[in-house]
């Protein structure tokens, strides 16, 4: 083995190699394979996995953005969703075909006063309710269940968080899931919101990013 110092050798495991380039070092994935007809071996880099420093340790390359970003809000439609649920048993009660769809459009109502795809699709709601389908001109019976489902989830919000409505709808609308290169991640959360979590028994154990 190579002399490396000793603040670069701990970084190295099993499947890993360091290359030294003048007074620098950087730490590469990689495995090995035997050369067809020949009894040699070559080493095949997989990954670049970042470069040590004595003062940083590993410093891991900064992942370059390659597609859009999309943003979904997250924080509000999922405490409205963790508060209503028998709101939702009781329409898909009543609706049975599309009884995920006017809870879904009523949440919404509830929280821009208006429902559509294009919400839908920025909304935690497409990830909780997958393949939902908007239609372009809702029934009557479908425009009044969302009418309904609107006012029931106002007045359990309203009994649930009582004063703190307000302040819950403020600080928990700050978190966004983000779309960066296919993988999902959540915006920091707040010491205020980990306490109205605590309070209000919002289990964020649940949230998509993990799937």
């Amino acid at each position: 083995m190579a002399d490396y110092p000793d603040w670069v050798l701990p970084h190295k495991k099993k499947g890993m190699y360091i290359n030294r380039v003048g007074d620098k070092y950087y730490l590469y994935a990689a495995h090995s394979e035997r050369v067809k007809g020949t009894n040699k071996v070559k080493r095949i880099c997989d990954a670049y996995l970042g470069r040590i420093t004595e003062s940083d340790g590993l410093i891991t390359p900064k992942e370059k953005v390659k597609d859009m970003v999309i943003t979904y809000e997250f924080g509000f439609s999922f405490a409205t969703l963790s508060s209503t649920q028998k709101i939702h048993t009781g329409l898909r009660k009543t609706f049975v075909k599309y009884g995920d769809f006017i809870y879904a459009a009523s949440i919404l109502s509830y929280m821009y006063g208006c429902y559509n795809d294009e919400l839908y699709r920025h909304s935690y709601l497409c990830f909780h309710f997958p393949d939902l389908e908007f239609p372009i001109m809702p029934t009557d019976a479908q425009i009044s269940g969302v009418e309904r489902g609107c006012r029931m989830i106002t007045d359990t919000m309203i009994k649930h968080f009582g004063d703190n409505l307000s302040l819950v709808k403020a600080y928990l609308s700050s978190i966004n899931l983000i779309r960066i290169n296919g993988k999902l991640y959540c915006s920091s959360i707040s010491e205020t919101v980990k306490d109205l979590s605590v309070k209000y028994h919002l289990n964020w154990e649940v949230a998509v990013w993990q799937r």
